[in-house]
């Protein structure tokens, strides 16, 4: 994981992902909150960053935005306003609450001594879920 900082969008993997959320229907949105949430394999960061980066498009959908949301979220929850479903906030929850217990990705901000400020920033996206 190529990272700059402890926020959703600041790793390479989101980022990258950001730059394709126009071309996502809100059913892949659904599967990859899923499979963060629910598959029986390690999640790696790859996986994880790009859950964390769906999250905060589904704590957008239900008014929360991340400060200085990226404007590709602005424009997909305008596409897709009706995508917000209890279920959807639901998985997202699961799959930020995964992501936070046990993933690559917090191994590596346990490795690179940033847990505490990435697990913060985690503790905000989820209360913006709920």
């Amino acid at each position: 994981m190529a990272g700059w900082g402890t926020g959703s969008f600041e790793n390479d993997d989101a980022a990258a992902w950001l730059a394709n959320l126009k071309t996502l229907v809100p059913g892949e949105l659904t599967k990859i909150l899923l499979h963060a949430a629910d598959d029986p394999d390690y999640l790696e960061a790859p996986a994880a960053s790009v859950a964390v980066a769906a999250a905060e498009v589904v704590a957008a959908l239900n008014g929360s935005p991340p400060e200085r949301a990226p404007a590709e979220i602005g424009e997909w929850t305008r596409l897709h306003p009706q995508a917000l479903t209890p279920e959807l906030k639901a998985v997202a929850i699961r799959a930020l609450d995964r992501v936070r217990r046990n993933s690559e990705l917090k191994d590596l901000w346990l490795e690179a001594d940033g847990l505490n400020d990435w697990t913060a920033a985690g503790r905000d996206l989820q209360a913006r879920l709920e």
